[in-house]
């Protein structure tokens, strides 16, 4: 009489726990990209300046050291050259992110008031 155990195939539960963590790694990566589905089309980056269809639309600020969870980080920052550009803050974040992904990124929305 076979017992329970050894009827089991365990190489093929073993393969299928295995594919079974890749999917569930890569979907977690995915949902926790907050930039993911934010479109980079029309920005270009010089490394230091931000064009937006070939305009000027984020000026490159300041660098900065910061203490962040434990780490020395170093921050860029980015300001936006008009309120029309506004929209773009998170184009340009992504943007700069993936050429430099160790520097975490900041964009300073301008606040400008339009006068009329």
């Amino acid at each position: 009489m076979l017992t329970f155990l050894s009827d089991i195939n365990y190489s093929f539960i073993n393969k299928k726990m295995k594919n079974i963590a890749v999917l569930l790694l890569i979907t977690l990566s995915l949902s926790c990209n907050p930039l993911i589905n934010i479109s980079t089309q029309g920005l270009t980056y010089d490394g230091t300046d931000v064009y937006y269809n070939g305009e000027l639309c984020a000026k490159f600020s300041a660098v900065e050291l910061a203490y962040d969870n434990r780490k020395i980080v170093r921050e860029v920052t980015f300001l936006i050259v008009s309120p029309k550009f506004n929209d773009q803050a998170l184009s340009i974040l992504k943007l700069v992110s993936s050429k430099n992904p160790k520097i975490e990124v900041e964009v300073q929305l301008n606040n400008e008031e339009k006068s009329y």
